[in-house]
């Protein structure tokens, strides 16, 4: 049996699942993507050889195609782990300077949030300091189907995710809340065409919350920002301003967070 590339030559222990890894981080470690000839070099692999890997991690959503390119760049479940183990401290280096200009601008709560399973798991929180007003504090877990966040996220998975989660049954925490699959659906519609999610007193009772989707790398939705704030105070605000400030910040920390992986 032919040994290809250097690493294979290392004792012979270049194993099938050696091969997957050392093209999962030769991609990862190109950040633009890399075409299948550029692979099949950087790996010294028979193109075939090279193809067919290429083709087993599609399938398991470790990589994916670039849009309008010829080029494999990480996918979302490789993204996932890469994000998985981050901690407070490591949000907070990336993301806190775009959430205090979020606090800034409209004296509300800002938070950052990511898919974590069926629910938003709120990871940093910023607030107004030294003001004796009363502000919101999202919860840690925020429902898919319900938080502005959650729905910003969930609006931009791919339709096997949405089937199955729409599959299980869901809680109605106001008269509000949407729990039928069509009008579920229905919204996530809206969201994609608006780019912006809205939870008007659809989880808590007196609570405005908007969430805009952040896209790492330009690619697969594994984050949402979010601003929140009491409905009586917050509603006054043109959501045309906090649309576009949504839009920057989740931009801005689409780059940061794109650094992790």
């Amino acid at each position: 049996m032919t040994a290809e590339g250097p690493s294979a030559m290392a004792g012979g222990k270049d194993k099938p699942l050696g091969r997957y890894v050392r093209v999962l981080e030769t991609v990862a470690a190109a950040r633009t993507g890399l075409t299948l000839t550029d692979i099949a070099r950087e790996l010294a692999l028979q193109p075939g050889t090279a193809h067919r890997l290429i083709r087993g991690l599609l399938d398991l959503d470790l990589l994916r195609t670039a849009p309008g390119t010829k080029s494999y760049v990480t996918g979302p479940r490789l993204q996932s782990l890469l994000h998985a183990s981050m901690d407070r401290a490591g949000y907070a280096g990336l993301a806190k300077p775009v959430l205090d200009g979020l606090v800034a601008a409209f004296g509300e709560t800002a938070h950052l949030a990511r898919l974590n399973g069926d629910f938003a798991e709120s990871v940093l929180m910023e607030q107004p300091s030294g003001s004796d007003r009363a502000f919101v504090q999202p919860g840690r877990q925020l429902p898919l189907h319900a938080a502005a966040s959650g729905k910003a996220i969930l609006a931009f998975q791919d339709e096997e995710f949405v089937a199955r989660y729409l599959s299980r049954p869901r809680e109605r925490y106001t008269e509000k809340t949407r729990v039928e699959d069509a009008d579920i659906r229905d919204e996530l519609g809206r969201i994609r065409a608006d780019g912006m999610a809205v939870c008007d007193n659809e989880l808590d009772a007196g609570v405005l919350s908007y969430g805009h989707p952040i896209r790492v790398n330009g690619g697969y939705v594994l984050y949402s920002v979010g601003i929140t704030g009491l409905a009586d105070r917050f509603r006054p605000v043109e959501r045309t301003r906090i649309r576009q400030k949504l839009s920057e910040a989740a931009a801005d920390l689409g780059r940061r967070l794109g650094f992790t992986g």
